[in-house]
């Protein structure tokens, strides 16, 4: 008899994220859930308070991607 063999899934490598990146993503769900308490609880300045943290953690994801992605092409230029 011949032994089927069953295939093994490869696996895949995963992308490893940059510190600032998940300090972004971070910041935007604390900053999402500050807002929704705030507004559960009638306290704009709670509201506005979590607005300016999910600003910020756009701020730093968009900076940080746009900032590790250049120097990941001059890496690969040279």
């Amino acid at each position: 008899m011949v032994d089927k063999k069953t295939p093994v899934p490869k696996k895949k490598s995963r992308k490893k994220m940059a510190g600032p990146l998940r300090a972004g993503i971070a910041l935007i769900i604390l900053g999402a859930f500050i807002v929704g308490m705030g507004a559960l609880f009638n306290r704009e300045s709670m509201s506005l308070y979590g607005f300016i943290v999910v600003v910020f953690g756009f701020f730093l994801y968009f900076v940080s991607f746009y900032y590790l992605d250049r120097i990941q092409k001059k890496k690969l230029k040279k």
